[in-house]
């Protein structure tokens, strides 16, 4: 990607002023994708949205913006410019925030989105824990296998599991999430269990929707992957979980999720000297995030927690 330099020339107080406004509500278009919508959310004309974002694209010498009647998309240069702006927003936040309320006890409501895998886990202790910290701060949890959207339906924070890709979110990673390979006897009564593990790809697994059919297993340093078949696939690992106690075929969940199932017979341990490879466990949020808020305190808590669940 060619990479553009931007100069802005600004002779005046009124003019720096102006230009941030402008880089402000060029930032708002972008996320809110049309100059009507932008328009709104800032309380201001379309017109005057537009005035803004032709301003701007004078004085950085370039089109930022690709406008049609339909939809709205940026240019090369926009997407680069945008990167810029957003880093000049975030670092006003900082400073807005450095000293306003810093001798306040954190207050208020974190809606926080965490995978189903996690209901039965440690992570719940850590939440106790956080809850009896800052009582003031109200704690609203969504348990769900479904990768909503965590800016649009207003979460202030999600734990996803897997390696972070939305340019939009920032993330850090907070722990493990430990998986065990395990089956129900029933399975294996007219079958010979395997025991090598080449032999996985041969039987039935049950797939979670949102992960691939292939799994990478450790044994010291030696890794292999193994892909396999299925018969049934679900979207949540309680469904996962369930349809593996009815024998159809083998699973990878979370040890907390079957630890009591593996203790009182109902499932096997398939080829525990080969771990499967844990997946990584991360906190997501907006990247417009200002440190001294109470979602920060939360990732934090977590993050200096960090373990396998």
């Amino acid at each position: 990607m060619v990479q553009f330099e931007f100069k802005i020339r600004i002779n005046s107080t009124v003019g720096v002023f102006n230009s941030l406004k402008s880089m402000a509500i060029f930032a708002e278009v972008v996320k809110k994708g049309s100059f009507r919508e932008a328009a709104k959310s800032l309380s201001l004309s379309p017109s005057v949205i537009s005035y803004h974002i032709t301003q701007l694209e004078k004085k950085v010498g370039a089109a930022l913006l690709y406008r049609s009647t339909r939809k709205l998309a940026l240019s090369n240069e926009g997407e680069q410019f945008y990167e810029y702006v957003e880093q000049m927003l975030h670092a006003a936040n900082q400073g807005l925030e450095l000293l306003s309320g810093q001798d306040e006890e954190p207050s208020g409501e974190i809606k926080l989105s965490l995978p189903t895998a996690l209901s039965g886990s440690y992570i719940n202790n850590l939440i106790a824990m956080f809850a009896n910290q800052f009582p003031q701060i109200s704690l609203k949890l969504i348990f769900t296998d479904t990768h909503s959207d965590i800016i649009e339906d207003g979460f202030d924070l999600a734990l996803r599991a897997g390696e972070p890709y939305s340019s939009n979110l920032k993330a850090r990673k907070i722990g493990y999430l430990e998986r065990v390979l395990v089956c129900a006897p029933s399975y294996f009564e007219q079958r010979e269990a395997p025991k090598k593990i080449d032999e996985l790809s041969k039987w039935n697994w049950i797939k979670l929707e949102q992960l691939s059919n292939e799994r990478t297993f450790c044994l010291g340093k030696v890794k292999k992957v193994v892909k396999y078949q299925y018969q049934i696939s679900v979207n949540s690992v309680e469904a996962m979980h369930h349809y593996c106690l009815l024998g159809l075929g083998l699973a990878t969940l979370t040890k907390s999720q079957v630890s009591e199932s593996i203790e009182i017979g109902e499932l096997i341990h398939i080829m525990p000297d080969w771990k499967v490879e844990p997946i990584p466990l991360y906190a997501l949020w907006p990247n417009n995030l200002t440190p001294k808020s109470k979602t920060k305190k939360l990732i934090d808590f977590l993050a200096t927690n960090e373990q396998s669940f």
